[in-house]
């Protein structure tokens, strides 16, 4: 990696450093791809388990999604043509819908075009579905932009994320207080999954990050 990319302070010992010239290189990519005359934007939604019983999004995940379509509206006056990503596996909740296809099915019935949404079926781990955005992001370079949908306590690990993966997106939070919210704050920033395992180095990142896919699978199970 190229040192110059970030300006070492004295502060800093090489894992925080290594981050430094990432954090740089996720916005020089970005402003790159933004300035790169794309016509398109892509809006990756994070998902949330539980669906309902029926399998519709339950109320955490359905703000999120009408939060997706607030965003499109911003980004159509731009004249930018706007695409989405779903995600998520089967959860606990409904056994027979995943979480992708929850979200990809609302979209539709809410007037998203069926050919404007791609849906990621398989994934467990947030991380998971920030690599897959990241990946479809870097592949199309017709993409001018990159929006990314969540709840307000996954902002610090997705941001970081992404960051490791080369991008630095949008981001558009929800506060979810009808119910204790599936993210935790304090879990994102002290959870041994979570944050820590950042502050350990790039391939801690990888370790932790199979850790999570696999936690999930189980629960899935």
């Amino acid at each position: 990696m190229n040192g110059k990319l970030a300006e070492r302070q004295d502060w800093m010992n090489d894992r925080v450093y290594e981050w430094a010239c990432l954090e740089e290189q996720a916005r020089l990519n970005s402003l790159g791809r933004y300035y790169a005359g794309g016509k398109k934007a892509m809006i990756a939604i994070k998902a949330q388990d539980p669906l309902n019983p029926d399998g519709t999004p339950g109320r955490e995940y359905t703000l999120r999604l009408e939060k997706a379509l607030a965003v499109r509206r911003d980004l159509e006056v731009q004249g930018l043509r706007v695409e989405f990503a779903t995600f998520g596996g089967v959860h606990k909740g409904c056994a027979s819908t995943t979480l992708a296809e929850a979200g990809r099915n609302w979209l539709i019935d809410h007037g998203v075009r069926a050919e404007a949404i791609e849906s990621f079926g398989t994934v467990f781990s947030g991380n998971d579905e920030d690599r897959l955005a990241a990946e479809k992001f870097a592949k199309d370079e017709g993409y001018a932009q990159l929006h990314v949908v969540m709840s307000a306590g996954q902002w610090d690990r997705a941001r970081f994320y992404y960051i490791f993966c080369g991008w630095q997106p949008e981001f558009h939070t929800v506060t979810f207080l009808e119910t204790k919210p599936r993210h935790s704050s304090v879990c994102e920033m002290w959870g041994g999954w979570a944050m820590p395992s950042f502050a350990a180095g790039v391939e801690a990142v990888e370790q932790e990050t199979e850790k999570i896919r696999q936690r999930h699978l189980a629960e899935a199970k």
